[in-house]
């Protein structure tokens, strides 16, 4: 019976289909595995870099004590797996955890001793940087690799079971299915050649029945939106960063050809560095800020939110800013309600208003007024910054907060259209929201936020 039923053409297609299935699944896998591993090293990465970091702080600010101290208190409480070492460029060990080395700056593999693994193991490896701190000071930091290779190896065995069971289920549904299931695979699978070929506004059909065929194919369609959304997103990243970054590359090489071809003076060779280095700053803070967003946007930033006297905050960004608005012509007035805590991180609250006020005075007239509002209601504490300018169209609202979108096409004027994109990750960082509104004229940009309790260190402070 099992063998005449392994040799119909309805075995021969779900065969067919399942290896498809299973041929997707390792690609998405794979890619799973590369995000994964990618990640894991950026972690350790930054890991490093901050020991280097707190070592290097350490020695500037009370020397060589301080920098031994730092040193044990990072490996206080370890589990093995992190690796210090403070010596002289002369290999004479002052601290740490590992042997003395030669002082090689920069990024660099080592072999985890024998006496800290008690083990001979191939797969334990050490990964770190070094850093001269002087001239006769070298720091080594590092991470053992042997938790992320062990990490990858449970996720590669997962992956296995995972392509085992989903060959299993497929045989035996091919084995229980009908004809009519064949049909539906059959426009799944020119749905998958023509999405394969390039054909990405293409879906799978649905019956409407509601059945967990048809759950699969909606999930499938959902995916594939997502996926076509995010390349669209990625091609328009790429589109705006080839404009943004076009301009200021041709006015360097402008001004550079200039100095190089004309007969220049010191001075006019000096003015020709200066604006060089001017345009590269500008270049590198678009750079900065889109490193920033992709932090904030996965969590990466590392920053630990607590209670934040948020009126207190906008009442000292006020007071820095006053000055500012009045220099251009504008007035900032403020209403805010005092003993308004949330939770959240200062420097990035501050970035935020800070970008809105400076938003609204690039595009308010010289005499428009400029207000900053707060105020807790309903366990929520509502801030708002409008302004009296010419305002975003209601379509636009939503868009604003893309990387690089500007409303101004052709991108004459000053910005890299990121300074809304950064406000709208840091609020989602914080669980808050922001919608933006007409102000008849101008703009109101409006921020819901949690409200927390009082911080006992403000009371106590204030």
């Amino acid at each position: 019976m099992l063998t005449r039923l392994f040799r119909t053409e309805s075995f021969r297609l779900t065969a067919i289909f399942a290896a498809l299935i299973l041929g997707a699944m390792l690609g998405l896998m794979a890619l799973v595995y590369t995000i994964s591993h990618q990640a894991f090293y950026d972690q350790l990465q930054n890991a490093i870099l901050h020991d280097l970091d707190s070592v290097e702080a350490g020695y500037r600010s009370e020397g060589v004590s301080e920098a031994k101290e730092v040193v044990h208190q990072r490996l206080f409480g370890t589990h093995g797996n992190d690796y210090l070492l403070l010596e002289t460029t002369s290999q004479v060990k002052l601290a740490g955890n590992l042997p003395a080395m030669p002082p090689v700056s920069g990024e660099h593999h080592i072999p985890v001793p024998h006496p800290l693994t008690g083990e001979d193991r191939g797969d334990h490896e050490i990964v770190g940087q070094g850093r001269l701190l002087s001239s006769s000071l070298y720091v080594f930091a590092g991470r053992d690799l042997y938790v992320g290779i062990s990490a990858e190896e449970s996720m590669l065995h997962a992956f296995a079971w995972v392509l085992a069971a989903t060959l299993v289920v497929a045989l035996a549904g091919g084995i229980l299915l009908s004809n009519g299931f064949l049909g539906r695979m059959d426009a799944i699978t020119r749905t998958c050649r023509a999405i394969m070929a390039g054909d990405l506004s293409n879906r799978i059909p649905e019956r409407g029945t509601r059945d967990e065929f048809d759950q699969l194919v909606h999930t499938l369609n959902a995916m594939l939106d997502r996926i076509s959304a995010l390349m669209e997103n990625v091609q328009q990243i790429s589109s705006d960063i080839a404009h943004d970054l076009r301009t200021p590359l041709t006015r360097l090489r402008h001004r550079l050809e200039s100095a190089h071809s004309d007969d220049s003076t010191i001075e006019d060779y000096r003015q020709a560095v200066e604006q060089a280095i001017a345009e590269s700053e500008t270049m590198l803070a678009t750079f900065s800020a889109l490193l920033r967003i992709g932090q904030i946007e996965s969590g990466a930033a590392g920053i630990t939110l607590v209670p934040v006297d948020l009126s207190r905050l906008l009442v000292e960004i006020a007071d820095i800013y006053r000055p500012a608005t009045e220099d251009s012509g504008h007035s900032l007035t403020v209403d805010i309600q005092p003993g308004v805590v949330v939770s959240g991180d200062k420097t990035m609250l501050t970035q935020v208003f800070a970008n809105l006020i400076e938003n609204a005075m690039t595009h308010s007239p010289p005499s428009g007024s400029i207000e900053v509002l707060l105020a807790e209601t309903a366990g929520s504490a509502i801030a708002s910054v409008s302004d009296r300018g010419s305002g975003i169209p209601a379509a636009e609202h939503e868009r604003v907060f893309r990387r690089f979108y500007r409303l101004e096409r052709s991108r004459s004027t000053p910005g890299s259209g990121l300074g809304l994109s950064l406000v709208a990750a840091i609020l989602k960082y914080h669980g808050a929201e922001i919608a933006l509104s007409d102000n008849n004229p101008g703009l109101r940009a409006e921020m819901t936020f949690e409200t927390s309790p009082p911080d006992p260190r403000d009371q106590l402070s204030s």
